[in-house]
């Protein structure tokens, strides 16, 4: 998730300069949103048949090699909320593997266009393409996952659930920050790390956060079909922030999907 796009290190950069900066809003409490998480396990698991670490191993593998999965189309948000008030940023397109993608977006409200194919690489600024002078766009749905391999056996398995019409086995874990920087070797948290030692307050929210992720894995093709993450940071003094990121990935190796030729694009380039 964290390499999703630009713009949601964007996002994760502006949760941390909140936590470093010190907000001013009102303290109040804060739950999730009603969603599998607000409900109790009793209700909510089902028999466990396999391991969430096996499954995403899976669907991992099966991304790289399954030839039907090499192409699909993608849609979600990523929401932060602080209180009452909340930024939501949509994204939209498709990918085709080793090939390139598009992604149309709106990001604070404001529309966002990029374009890959190959080693080419063009933005959207107002009504004209330009060529993207800026490294390659971070940009691939899958990356990143396996950074949650080491915690899935831990995972719950909930009911079967639908998204699209597909069947999907759902798996969901919850930890703390300080959780994912003991076992994790991804760098998400870095920032926050290397702040530890000066700032205890920080050790305070890394303890006191709470991230739940869920993967909704097709039980019959073994393909990540959706994904949600929630992080909840206390504040200290200043209430709580939350971030939502819901992706969802659908109509796997669809004909229908096209990267357009660099042509297509060139011929309306302003530089």
């Amino acid at each position: 998730m964290r390499k999703l796009t630009k713009a949601t290190a964007l996002l994760a950069g502006i949760c941390a300069a909140a936590l470093l900066g010190g907000c001013t809003y009102e303290s109040g409490p804060k739950s999730f949103a009603s969603t599998n998480f607000g409900t109790k396990p009793e209700q909510t698991t089902t028999a466990q048949t396999e391991s969430g670490a096996e499954w995403l191993k899976t669907a991992l593998e099966k991304a790289k090699t399954d030839t039907e999965a090499q192409s699909y189309w993608y849609k979600g948000h990523v929401k932060n909320m602080i209180l009452s008030r909340s930024t939501t940023s949509m994204f939209n397109g498709a990918v085709v593997n080793g090939k390139g993608y598009n992604v149309d977006a709106r990001i604070a409200a404001q529309p966002y266009q990029y374009y890959r194919i190959d080693d080419k690489r063009y933005i959207r600024a107002d009504d004209y393409w330009l060529t993207a002078k800026e490294d390659p766009l971070a940009f691939d749905v899958l990356a990143g996952f396996d950074d949650w391999l080491p915690f899935m056996d831990g995972a719950v398995q909930l009911p079967d659930d639908k998204v699209y019409g597909t069947v999907c086995v759902p798996f969901q874990l919850k930890m703390t920050g300080a959780d994912w920087l003991k076992t994790s070797k991804s760098t998400l948290f870095e920032p926050l790390k290397k702040q530890l030692g000066d700032r205890p307050d920080l050790e305070y929210i890394l303890n006191e956060s709470t991230i739940k992720t869920t993967f909704w894995i097709g039980k019959e093709d073994r393909l990540i079909h959706q994904y949600e993450t929630w992080i909840i940071l206390p504040l200290p003094e200043a209430g709580t922030m939350d971030q939502q990121v819901l992706f969802q990935l659908f109509k796997y190796g669809d004909p229908g999907i096209h990267i357009k030729d660099p042509e297509e694009v060139e011929k309306y380039l302003l530089y």
